[in-house]
């Protein structure tokens, strides 16, 4: 016979490996729009739009990456720890999509180079 306590429905279980994979996919999408800036910015095709990330680019590239990818995993990080959380899932979702939108800007500048 099963424990009522295993027979219980957990939602963070469910939504463990949606959340996995839209953290994973906004963190991957992240570092790509650091390495797109990177390049644009070098070549004089763009600038940083964020004033305080755009001294650190100017500053140290390697330090950028750094920085952007720490901040974002940072929240990320908080996303992941309240994934039973519906609102969460939506952070994430939203998260994607923003970088989903940033990157399709970036191929897009690169196409028309």
């Amino acid at each position: 016979m099963q424990s009522s306590c295993n027979a219980r429905w957990r939602p963070w279980q469910s939504r463990t490996p949606l959340m996995f994979h839209l953290v994973a996919a906004a963190l991957v999408l992240n570092l790509l729009d650091a390495i797109f800036t990177m390049v644009f910015v070098a070549e004089g095709r763009a600038s940083e739009a964020n004033p305080l990330m755009a001294q650190v680019l100017n500053n140290s590239p390697v330090l950028f990456v750094l920085t952007k990818t720490a901040l974002v995993s940072l929240g990320l990080t908080l996303l992941w720890r309240l994934r039973s959380r519906g609102t969460a899932v939506v952070g994430a979702l939203v998260t994607l999509a923003t970088y989903v939108s940033i990157n399709a800007y970036h191929l897009h500048a690169l196409m028309t180079a």
